[in-house]
């Protein structure tokens, strides 16, 4: 989920906001030793909200729709873990494991 920052901003409520995100490289992702910890304060800070709204915001909600405003999880190819992921999502499509 860390590499759209157009995705977090709006999924932050906050699409045009301009508070820096220093987003992870791609290549940096596999090493970050909480990414959703990280995610959740890059959430929080792109919402740019305060006081009590920032205390009510729901960072986890607000998480699992940067997944929906992803358009393109190209960049996640670069991982070896993401192409362990695609593999084997393929073998199991393959194989109709779901029947």
């Amino acid at each position: 989920m860390l590499i759209d920052e157009s995705a977090l901003r709006r999924a932050a409520g906050n699409p045009n906001g301009k508070v820096p995100l220093d987003l992870p490289n791609v290549h940096r992702l596999e090493q970050l030793p909480d990414p959703k910890q990280l995610l959740h304060e890059l959430l929080r800070r792109a919402s740019g909200l305060r006081g009590r709204r920032l205390a009510s915001f729901n960072r986890c909600l607000q998480g699992f729709r940067v997944a929906d405003l992803i358009h393109d999880f190209s960049p996640l190819y670069r991982l070896s873990a993401f192409q362990r992921l695609a593999a084997d999502l393929v073998q199991v499509v393959a194989a109709r494991v779901w029947n």
